[in-house]
């Protein structure tokens, strides 16, 4: 029986089981490989983008140098939310010492954090093509557009110092937008970032080296990128995306949103060492769990664990993004 002479030692084993269940999970979380999960001491985050602005001009002998102010660029502020959830060790399970279904509602405490996490980032690239918002993993309205004020995948994208526009929408030879994916469209995109110009029309090369995929559809892009030869052909041309693709990630959660959509024909490329520019989701607090200060009525000892977080997205060029309809 576990006596309230135990509690400490009770509360050390919840913590190591939590802890035992948060350390797995954050190895499955395929977020934190794409999003800017640091932490921050700010309640309301921001940031502010130039979207590679600045570049030096010619100054003639005694002239003022030129300056890049922060009205060129935008800017991203994203407020903590809480997120919180509780588990109840009840008197049966001290009882009887049940401490095998103890440690399983510990591990599936922390675990659920994480599981909720990873489908909330998930969802904001699914959910990026269409509308302002959409409802998230915990029920709630979440803005999908990016810091330009324009949908996180789109074809007018905008900037501060001029009308110029871009795309960040996948496209194939034939100019088509969000095709299945295909050789076609990949080799296209990585040539479309690899000639990007920024406002001032300087070519910024974006490198979309790696792709992201639905379970559904890994294994008709691993033989694309992949095979030796060219996928679908008998040549024995060689297979240049080999090299220009350096990761194929599969994320089972871009298959079926947190609102039950089939999502699986949607993909993405981005650019691996500046994604994490544009997604964002820092973190205040990191999921934690806390013992219970006070015995219920039930005799039940409840055990709360909570996070802060917020998530959205910055300047958009570095990720790319197609429905897969066409």
């Amino acid at each position: 029986m576990i006596l309230r002479s135990d509690f400490p030692t009770l509360t050390q084993k919840l913590n190591d089981w939590f802890n035992e269940g948060a350390r797995d999970a954050i190895a499955d979380w395929t977020g934190k490989d794409f999003y800017d999960v640091g932490e921050t001491d700010w309640e309301v985050f921001n940031t502010l983008n130039l979207y590679g602005l600045g570049r030096p001009s010619r100054v003639a002998e005694g002239a003022q140098f030129s300056s890049l102010t922060s009205e060129e660029g935008d800017s991203l502020s994203l407020t903590q939310i809480q997120y919180a959830d509780r588990i109840g060790v009840t008197k049966r399970m001290r009882k009887f010492d049940r401490y095998d279904q103890i440690s399983v509602i510990a591990r599936g405490l922390s675990e659920g954090f994480f599981d909720a996490i990873d489908q909330s980032h998930a969802d904001l690239l699914t959910n990026g093509f269409a509308g302002t918002s959409y409802t998230d993993v915990f029920g709630y309205a979440q803005s999908n557009l990016a810091s330009d004020g324009v949908l996180l995948f789109s074809a007018s994208h905008t900037n501060n110092l001029n009308a110029n526009v871009f795309s960040n929408l996948i496209t194939n030879s034939a100019a088509t937008a969000n095709p299945a994916i295909s050789r076609d469209a990949i080799v296209k995109t990585i040539s479309t970032g690899r000639k990007y110009r920024d406002p001032n029309k300087l070519n910024r090369p974006i490198k979309f080296d790696r792709v992201l995929v639905s379970a559904t559809n890994h294994d008709l892009a691993q033989r694309i990128i992949f095979s030796a030869g060219v996928q679908g052909t008998d040549y024995v041309d060689s297979n240049p995306l080999r090299s220009d693709v350096n990761s194929l990630v599969m994320w089972s959660r871009l298959d079926v949103d947190a609102a039950g959509n089939d999502r699986s024909a949607r993909w993405f490329m981005c650019d691996s060492r500046n994604v994490k520019k544009t997604l964002r989701s820092p973190f205040a607090q990191r999921p934690t769990m806390y013992p219970p200060e006070e015995i219920n009525d039930s005799k039940t000892w409840e055990y709360t664990a909570d996070m802060f977080y917020a998530m959205g997205a910055d300047h958009p060029k570095n990720i790319a993004g197609s429905t897969g309809a066409n």
